[in-house]
């Protein structure tokens, strides 16, 4: 009998293969041919002196051997994987706890989706996340409450760098229900040179430039506390809002309509640190974040 130890490929194959007991599905799950499965089963089955498995033309079962071998097996693989695991982490700095900030519930699907998958590659992670303020945009970031954050752009701040875009939606003109252009099908800059344009207060003015779809020197504009507060304002008649599209969905109110404005810039939202400072998990979260998923 050969004595050599059980190879890691080997150990993969005959875990996946005593839970899914079906070779064309373990070789799918392996990314794997699945004339690999079958050879290998054979080699152990060699070298171990005896079946593993009892295969039919209808089904595969394990025998009294294989289910031994699977039940003192797999407990200790997985914690030899979770060892791994556990000094990647350490040795990369991927542990302890990451703050993370995000402005609008537009991208908190996105944010518990990356922080999940990462959570899985990194179990030694913790990771906070807390919603920002339209008016207190780059707030957290500055007084260090926040590691990352997802915000809106433009952001043109010399403290702050720019990182990958992780969610686009278009921009809308937020307006009353029974407005003049609630039912029109697209709204062009023309359409809005009477109307006067709400702004969360404390915004930078390059960032209420980008977005106004009228020239600024004609515009008029109010600045109110916050997001909540401009969309009462829309829906009282007493001005008009650019929003992104998934406003309506997110923060239903009678008498809000949302119109889509032409050739109007994206809501972009971006991932957004401290100039120089990028700790070591953060640096992993950003990467992950940049990886195709």
């Amino acid at each position: 009998m050969n004595n050599a130890g059980m190879e890691r490929q080997d150990i993969e194959i005959f875990l996946a293969l005593g839970q899914e007991l079906h070779f064309a599905r373990t070789a799918q799950r392996l990314r794997v041919a699945p004339a690999s499965v079958s050879q290998t089963i054979k080699k152990l089955e060699r070298r171990f002196g005896a079946p593993l498995f009892v295969r039919t033309t209808r089904r595969v079962d394990l025998t009294p051997l294989g289910r031994q071998l699977l039940d003192e097996l797999g407990p200790a693989y997985a914690q030899v994987q979770a060892a791994i695991a556990r000094a990647t982490a350490t040795g990369h700095g991927t542990t302890g706890e990451l703050h993370l900030g995000y402005m609008s519930a537009a991208v908190a699907r996105r944010v518990l989706t990356l922080v999940d998958t990462f959570h899985a590659r990194t179990p030694d992670c913790r990771v906070g996340i807390r919603e920002t303020a339209l008016a207190d945009l780059y707030g957290p970031l500055r007084r260090t409450e926040v590691d990352l954050s997802i915000l809106p752009l433009p952001v043109a701040e010399p403290d702050l760098t720019v990182g990958p875009v992780l969610l686009s939606e278009a921009a809308l003109l937020a307006v009353p229900a029974g407005h003049r252009l609630a039912q029109r099908a697209q709204l062009t800059p023309g359409d809005l040179t009477e109307e006067t344009f709400l702004f969360a207060q404390d915004l930078p003015g390059y960032w209420i430039e980008h977005h106004l779809p009228v020239a600024r020197p004609a515009a008029k504009i109010t600045l109110l506390p916050g997001f909540q507060e401009m969309l009462a304002y829309v829906t009282s008649g007493h001005g008009v809002a650019i929003v992104g599209a998934q406003t309506e969905q997110l923060y239903p109110r009678p008498g809000l309509t949302c119109v889509p404005l032409a050739g109007r810039p994206a809501f972009d939202y971006a991932l957004i640190w401290r100039t120089g400072d990028l700790n070591a998990l953060a640096s992993a979260f950003l990467h992950h974040a940049a990886a195709p998923q």
